[in-house]
């Protein structure tokens, strides 16, 4: 029997994409040199290639998407038998695409944590002074700065304290040794969003009986949720030797890198994939009523269900996603050169698209008999025709938003609560609807960086303080919220909109005019900035009343 990690490294080797095999590009660098020492052959790879190679896989993967998943989102995007509200996130997903492979706005404007996975084989050796992860870590900077990628990453510090590092590091590298003559990678950047919706259970035997495991899977689902930018690809962990296994093994799930585990365990046992688990686990989200964010039945694009080895007494259980930012990508090292996944570019996204609907601007409707937003006009904040645009918003309809709003989530939320506290007066621009969002830097010529909403249940907290004060009587984010955000709607008459997560790079070519900084620089990425919106589209998911749309599919 084979241990899980000769099972996940035989799964990467084979690098596939489903079912099919992924399709690699060579990079123009010289291959690495050959040595003879100790009666073997190495090769020596250079640090600077290994940079190279982390800079080019990094930014590939904020710009380009695999075919797979688009082609996911082009099937229910075009297919009349799709709920309208599914039609109209996949496709307005595949316009963000098409935009994204341009190369000037990144996918999402929550550019990750940067990491990288990799499998050494003892034939290889890194020639340089800084180490793997030091020449990982350096391509990977370099892809930050010269994409303009946001900065997300903060560091502790003395008393509870944090800060932002300024440029995403640390990297976060994970190496492992393996016999042979290559180096295998995976590289990921994963948005906060999504790994938030990781999930470790510790189950028992009492699990491993089908109707057991439905309700499980079941409740699990119901309770993701959309507030990860969903569609999501659901995976499922089974097993494993410790919590830790069992939590690697979902990520690299959910990444796809073991989709080449086999269908079968080994005749005494072992890792294997189990697909007819993984259709329980789809009929779940689709009965769930989540949908890909506005309710529907398309929460999973797809579903990997991974069983391992386990101790008698132990049952880890983990649940993990990737959202439609759909960030990850093969590569290796050989003899031959270094090799890079082929990704989609902006030739293979138009093919693609080719054959699906294409989300409408606001205003329009969209085929499937959603889409159709009303024109909502904010207003200069405090007066009555901005109170009274809050007041008319109804739970569950579209709407396309224009005027000015303030980019304020985590840091400026928990800085104006300690202002409260202290009794200290507020300023101005919080009578602003607050958009919860962060951009990435600002490419040349345009308004804005690519931006997209965070997820808004983060701010539930502060609701009750800042509703009561006339704070962002209006919020704009994602997902679903909590009991305490329509109890603060219905008592202080504010309501809450929730934009599509994942197209922040549609939103930031065409729905958003200007963007600017207007307080608190020094939080960096969480700065408060004044940006005037242009039709943004958004659902309202909690009205002035306490109607809650979100609660309702829950309910149901």
């Amino acid at each position: 029997m084979h241990g899980s990690d000769d099972a996940f490294y035989a799964s990467i080797r084979a690098a596939r994409d489903g079912d099919l095999p992924v399709a690699f590009d060579r990079l123009p660098l010289d291959p690495p040199r050959a040595e003879r020492a100790l009666g073997r052959d190495f090769i020596m790879v250079p640090e600077s290639a290994l940079a190279a190679l982390a800079e080019r896989a990094f930014g590939d993967v904020q710009f380009r998407l695999r075919s797979s998943f688009l082609s996911q989102l082009a099937a229910v995007a075009s297919d009349p038998g799709s709920d309208g509200r599914d039609r109209y996130a996949a496709a307005s997903l595949l316009e963000n695409a098409a935009i994204a492979a341009a190369g000037t706005y990144p996918v999402c404007q929550d550019t990750g944590t940067a990491a990288v996975y990799g499998w050494k084989g003892d034939g290889v050796l890194v020639d340089g002074p800084s180490g793997d992860a030091g020449a990982l870590a350096a391509g990977a900077l370099a892809a930050w700065k010269r994409k303009r990628l946001r900065n997300s990453q903060v560091a502790p510090l003395p008393d509870l304290g944090e800060a932002n590092t300024g440029d995403n590091a640390p990297l976060s590298a994970h190496i492992s040794a393996v016999r042979g003559d290559e180096y295998r990678f995976l590289f990921v950047a994963k948005g906060g969003g999504s790994s938030n919706k990781t999930a470790l259970f510790q189950e028992t035997k009492r699990l491993l009986a089908p109707e057991a495991f439905a309700s499980f899977i079941a409740s699990a689902i119901a309770g993701l949720g959309v507030s990860a930018c969903p569609p999501y690809r659901i995976a499922v962990v089974l097993g494993g030797q410790s919590p830790e296994e069992a939590t690697l093994a979902g990520k690299l799930a959910s990444a796809g890198a073991l989709d080449a585990l086999p269908p079968r365990p080994e005749t005494r046992g072992g890792p294997y994939r189990d697909r007819g688990l993984e259709a329980l686990v789809m009929d779940a989200a689709a009965r769930s009523g989540w949908g890909a964010q506005l309710g529907g039945r398309f929460l999973a694009r797809d579903a990997r269900v991974i069983r391992l080895p386990r101790h008698a007494a132990s049952l880890p259980v983990v649940v993990a996603v990737s959202c439609s930012a759909h960030r990850q990508a093969y590569a290796y090292v050989s003899r031959d050169g270094y090799f890079m996944e082929r990704l989609a570019d902006a030739n293979d996204v138009g093919r693609i698209v080719a054959g699906a609907t294409i989300a409408p601007a606001a205003g329009e409707a969209a085929p499937g008999g959603f889409g159709e937003a009303r024109r909502v006009d904010l207003g200069a904040p405090g007066t009555p025709e901005a109170r009274a645009a809050v007041a008319g918003l109804r739970s569950g309809e579209l709407v396309a938003l224009w005027g000015k709003a303030v980019l304020a989530r985590d840091a400026a939320h928990a800085r104006l609560q300690a202002m409260i506290d202290r009794g200290e007066p507020l300023p101005d621009w919080t009578a602003y609807p607050a958009f919860y969002a962060s951009p990435t830097e600002t490419p040349d010529g345009a308004a804005v960086g690519s931006i997209g909403p965070t997820t808004s249940k983060r701010m539930d907290s502060y609701l009750e303080s800042f509703g009561e004060r006339g704070v962002f009587p209006l919020t704009i984010g994602k997902g679903e919220r909590g009991p305490a955000c329509r109890e603060s709607c219905a008592r202080h008459g504010g309501a809450y909109v929730a934009a599509l997560g994942g197209a922040a790079a549609l939103a930031a070519s065409r729905y958003v005019s200007s963007c600017r900084v207007i307080d608190w620089p020094e939080l960096g990425m969480e700065a408060i900035r004044l940006v005037e919106l242009r039709g943004l589209p958004a659902l309202v998911a909690v009205d002035a009343r306490g109607e809650d749309y979100y609660a309702g599919i829950r309910d149901r």
